[in-house]
């Protein structure tokens, strides 16, 4: 099985596409999945996405999204669903993540504060930073 590079994706824990607004963080205290596309089979990624669904602390206000960078490694991981472009911002910096991704606008944004080979501490985001996007 091979995720196709350049694309990705959003679902709720139910495994439906997300349709709602906001911005995705990466970077959540859910252990994420971090492989090579070519090593990658569908029973481990269904599995991975079953057990990260499961750990989910709040289904309305996350999503598991996935995608394939440009050197062929997958990431798929829970992201926070944020409204405000400016915590999501925060919160990826915080995060040391590489970028967010704008639902509304459907592109991934880079933040420009992150620092390769680095990790930073993980943070928690209070219920009322988050956004009930679902119904957004």
């Amino acid at each position: 099985m091979a995720l196709q590079t350049g694309e990705g994706f959003s679902v709720n824990a139910d495994q439906k596409t997300f349709t709602g607004r906001g911005f995705a963080v990466g970077g959540t205290e859910v252990p994420s999945l971090v492989c090579s596309n070519e090593h990658l089979s569908f029973i481990h990624f269904s599995r991975a996405m079953e057990s990260m669904a499961s750990e989910m602390h709040d289904p309305d206000t996350q999503v598991l999204g996935g995608w394939v960078d440009e050197s062929g490694q997958v990431y798929v991981e829970v992201s926070d669903v944020v409204r405000s472009h400016y915590v999501a911002m925060e919160l990826a910096t915080s995060r040391n993540e590489i970028a967010i991704y704008d639902f509304q606008n459907q592109k991934e944004i880079r933040n420009p504060h992150f620092v390769s080979g680095v990790s930073t501490t993980k943070v928690s985001v209070p219920a009322r930073e988050t956004a009930k996007t679902i119904e957004a």
